[in-house]
């Protein structure tokens, strides 16, 4: 990354404050009956040069988010490399964020727990202070990223699979 303007990365500090997301990310494995959590830093918007441009410097991928409705304008994601992935990018583009500072230091402290937690990917088992510092860490990112006037509640999201299915009930 050493070709990287400061320009560069204080533009998309910007960017990822007024149009992005940086998530930490959880799933549920049946087989090993526990969550495995993951970091992503998403920006939307409807200007695909820009997501194009993020892409060609940081890697990651640019995808077409999908509408609402027929008249809805095209939109992209520039979704970031994941998980320990993404710490270049979050390194980056921390001095300048002003917005999402505090879900940039906990994502950065999420991914120091999943490096910390790699070599459990066998058949060893992660400790439990280990899963319930990861626990804490997606929690944290999701107050740190409510929205809306209500106070913030700590309860599951449904699944995407579940989302599918009720939407597709009601056309």
């Amino acid at each position: 990354m050493s070709q990287i303007k400061v320009t560069d990365w204080a533009y998309a500090a910007g960017f990822v404050d007024g149009e992005g997301c940086i998530a930490i990310t959880r799933s549920f494995s049946k087989p090993r009956n526990r969550f495995y959590y993951g970091v992503a830093v998403v920006a939307v918007n409807r200007d695909r040069d820009v997501l194009d441009w993020m892409r060609s410097l940081w890697a990651g991928w640019v995808v077409s988010m999908s509408r609402a409705t027929a008249s809805d304008r095209p939109a992209w994601a520039w979704r970031s490399p994941t998980g320990t992935s993404a710490e270049p990018f979050l390194r980056g583009v921390r001095p300048w964020l002003r917005i999402k500072g505090p879900q940039c230091d906990n994502a950065l402290s999420m991914i120091q727990v999943l490096r910390r937690s790699r070599y459990t990917l066998g058949p060893k088992v992660l400790p439990s202070e280990w899963l319930m510092d990861q626990e804490n860490h997606y929690w944290r990112q999701r107050e740190l990223n409510h929205r809306g006037s209500q106070t913030f509640e700590p309860k599951p999201m449904h699944s995407p699979n579940k989302i599918h299915r009720a939407r597709a009930s009601f056309s």
